[in-house]
């Protein structure tokens, strides 16, 4: 049983978590107390974070109205406390009761429902279910235990699917998925829906918070070795210095939310054995990328997996054209000379 002591307050976070926008001054503030004190915050990285943050407020507010638990910054931070430290959901409930920041909120379902609103801004994952937020997928529900040990279980090293030594080479891009492929791209900000590839609707979702995991990368919030293992995965797919990727990004993503650190990952690794976390789906999405092939004469400009048949393929289709122009040339200086003798 852990020791929980009482919240103390502060001015700017005792304002409502439903304030739009966050100040930035309270943005550095809260992210000290989620991220961890060693974290030094660049405000322009916490944009996205904030979007998300300010989201995920009104949906649970939205859900429950005044009869929530919980109702400012400050109520976020003191229950992510315990949560930090480990203790079990029965004991943050305990918390929360003992609390009470809100006389008339002591329902179960109210403060479930505020345990899973302070989970989801902490780990940037869907757990529980808001009546207005249902997304129709896999339903995380944190119930026993600490959440740390439900985050392991959630992102287990469990590897299902033979990768055969699958490389994953220079071309396996955000920019080729989509001019050559044809693939949709939905950026996300639920982590575990990162890589999930959608086979009817042809998209892939990418979890696109970069600051967030590099701010992650030391903490004991998440499995040892994930937070850099999905940076190496945004280098993969967001290559460092391709001009391309980027300009992609600033246009598919509105100016608020764009992380500038998508494009600051790193060196990602070939072999694909060096993922455990999101092995099977890298491995899911490189076979679909593979496997593609191009159906507009765009891709298959784009299309240069493989070199050997680009050249011969367009020198044939420049000849095709070029003996085609020759004819109607001829064809054409064939007519008018025969009504011009």
């Amino acid at each position: 049983m852990h020791a929980l002591q009482l919240p103390s307050s502060n001015e700017l976070l005792d304002a409502s978590f439903l304030e739009s926008p966050v100040p930035t001054e309270t943005q550095e503030k809260i992210v000290r107390h989620l991220w961890g004190s060693g974290y030094k915050p660049h405000s322009q990285h916490l944009g996205p974070y904030f979007q998300y943050y300010t989201e995920q407020c009104k949906t649970a507010s939205g859900a429950l109205g005044n009869g929530f638990a919980i109702r400012t910054h400050q109520h976020i931070i003191d229950v992510a406390a315990p949560i930090r430290d480990g203790c079990s959901r029965s004991e943050v409930q305990a918390f929360i009761q003992r609390c009470q920041w809100v006389s008339d909120a002591t329902l179960e379902s109210t403060i479930n429902a505020s345990i899973d609103l302070t989970v989801r801004i902490l780990y940037m994952l869907d757990v529980g279910e808001f009546k207005n937020g249902y997304s129709g997928r896999e339903k995380l529900l944190w119930t026993e235990g600490s959440v740390q040990e439900f985050v392991r279980e959630t992102f287990s090293e469990t590897v299902s699917i033979e990768s055969d030594g699958m490389r994953l080479n220079g071309a396996f891009n955000l920019c080729n998925m989509v001019r050559i492929a044809g693939f949709r791209v939905k950026l996300t900000s639920n982590l575990y829906d990162h890589l999930r590839f959608d086979f009817t609707l042809n998209t892939v979702e990418i979890f696109h918070h970069a600051s967030f995991l590099m701010a992650h990368r030391q903490t004991s919030l998440f499995p040892p070795g994930l937070m850099d293992e999905t940076l190496a995965t945004l280098a993969l797919i967001f290559p460092q210095g391709d001009k391309d990727t980027e300009r992609w990004y600033r246009k598919e993503t509105r100016p608020h939310e764009l992380d500038g650190n998508i494009i600051r990952c790193g060196k990602a690794g070939k072999h694909i054995e060096g993922y455990k976390h999101w092995h099977d789906r890298l491995y899911i999405l490189k076979t679909e990328f593979d496997e593609s092939r191009p159906s507009t004469m765009t891709q298959w400009w784009n299309d240069r997996r493989d070199v050997s048949q680009w050249y011969p393929l367009w020198v044939a289709i420049s000849l095709t054209i070029l003996f085609g122009l020759v004819q109607s040339i001829e064809g054409a200086l064939q007519v008018y000379k025969a009504y011009n003798p």
